[in-house]
């Protein structure tokens, strides 16, 4: 009989609270791809895991499967992005990421390099001097690592637009964040 539970490490895409205590976490699963799973009671004042659970933090997780959503039991951040949390640029930046990448994968197993990629782009937003040249060029070379058409040859005009189009969802991150002149 296989084992119900999982431990892998895993990269925080969104969350949204449910009832009075407990959340649902949507995971980039290194050998998952996106999961969404329930994390009971991660809420409550005295839990360990809440601070792990932010988007954008790589956390260690143990996974239990359950018929219907999987459980997440245990978080143990392995590198968090509060480094950039004094800077709306590179906060905008990362939602826009998260966002970008949570709407491109589907619920299915995940290519390491590919998971590897999106680490070495989350890790390049967080660094002290992120280039968003950079960010975007590898942003454009995982939608290519994707099997989707490089940026440049299609009628859109940036990245954004491109990805809204391919998810066929505008981006909330965009709007909500986006200072018109």
């Amino acid at each position: 009989m296989p084992s119900r539970a999982h431990s892998t490490e895993a990269l925080v895409l969104k969350r949204h609270n449910i009832g009075e205590a407990d959340r649902v976490v949507t995971l980039l699963v290194r050998d998952q791809g996106k999961v969404a799973c329930l994390a009971k009671g991660v809420r409550k004042l005295t839990s360990s895991r809440a601070a792990s659970l932010e988007p954008g933090n790589v956390i260690k997780c143990q996974l239990i499967s359950t018929r219907s959503m999987p459980l997440l039991t245990q978080a143990t951040l392995v590198s968090d992005c509060s480094p950039i949390r004094g800077s709306l640029a590179k906060l905008r930046q990362l939602s826009q990421v998260l966002e970008m990448i949570e709407l491109l994968f589907v619920e299915e197993e995940l290519d390491d390099t590919l998971y590897q990629t999106i680490i070495k782009i989350r890790r390049q937003i967080v660094s002290p001097q992120p280039t968003p040249a950079s960010v975007t060029a590898q942003l454009e070379q995982l939608l290519v690592e994707l099997g989707y058409q490089h940026p440049s040859e299609t009628k859109y005009q940036n990245l954004n637009e491109y990805v809204s189009a391919l998810a066929d969802k505008p981006l909330k991150s965009w709007s909500y964040l986006h200072v018109k002149r």
